[in-house]
């Protein structure tokens, strides 16, 4: 007992040590070197070369193997962007998918983002109508039979898409959701030029979805809303009619992230 209470200790900070690592890679201006590490955390050569190389290995920094120095990695740079991407869009988003929601209470209305290969939601108002679809927010999602993950890879290049399908697969949630990848491909393109996109009993059974774009300064997907409801709620062309408000409150939203071409 006694062993394993000091191997949790030993891991929680040995993981304390590599954030404290980053946070010290993200305030110097200068790649780190080993010695840097040993003095800022207190510990000797081997301890922190061990820690480098697990963050080198993880992909969160790099080694110059000329001059033996690190730097924080492009996923790290990701992760603090898209963290950053996904704060700014919450606070615009709110109230308009609150409008959303008011003209269709009986919907839940979401918003999702896509980060390190994952659909994530990141806000949510839920239907009045009971039972619900409870995607709280850091829910992550398939891209491959909801709304949000349609739209999201929609603009994706194929080989990127080939490489999140190989990683991800098609799996069957139902007997509606598209397994194969020529198809969904055919859906995607689809997606893209009608900038909506359709879940029917795709990802959950009786419960159906229209997802739009939200767009960032530079024109490219930053995020997505969706608007779902189970069928005894709201029928499949009553879902369908809900079309036009989603876009216009996308549209909205992406006015207010920057992107202003054609919008309004």
């Amino acid at each position: 007992m006694e062993a394993n209470d000091t191997t949790d200790k030993y891991n929680i900070k040995a993981v304390m040590r590599c954030f404290q690592i980053l946070d010290l890679a993200a305030a110097s201006e200068h790649p780190l070197t080993i010695q840097n590490v040993c003095e800022s955390l207190d510990i000797n050569t081997n301890m922190a070369f061990r820690l480098l190389a697990s963050l080198v290995a993880s992909g969160y920094m790099v080694k110059d193997d000329h001059s033996g120095h690190y730097a924080t990695s492009l996923k790290a740079l990701q992760l603090s962007r898209n963290a950053l991407v996904s704060l700014e869009i919450r606070k615009l988003t709110m109230p308009y998918l609150e409008l959303l929601w008011n003209q269709y209470p009986k919907s839940n209305i979401n918003m999702g983002v896509f980060n390190l290969d994952e659909i994530l939601v990141v806000d949510r108002i839920d239907s009045l109508s009971l039972p619900r679809t409870y995607f709280t927010p850091g829910k992550a999602l398939p891209f491959h039979c909801t709304g949000l993950g349609k739209v999201l890879t929609c603009e994706m290049p194929e080989p990127q898409l080939d490489e999140l399908i190989a990683k991800k697969g098609l799996k069957s949630f139902t007997s509606r959701t598209i397994t194969d990848p020529a198809r969904l491909k055919e859906e995607l393109k689809q997606v893209k030029a009608d900038q909506i996109a359709r879940d029917r009993n795709e990802y959950i059974l009786k419960d159906n979805c229209n997802a739009a774009p939200i767009r960032g300064r530079d024109g490219r997907i930053i995020a997505a809303i969706s608007l779902s409801a189970f069928e005894n709620y709201m029928s499949i062309s009553e879902i369908e009619d809900t079309i036009p408000a989603v876009q216009d409150t996308a549209r909205k939203i992406s006015y207010m992230a920057g992107y202003h071409s054609g919008l309004m």
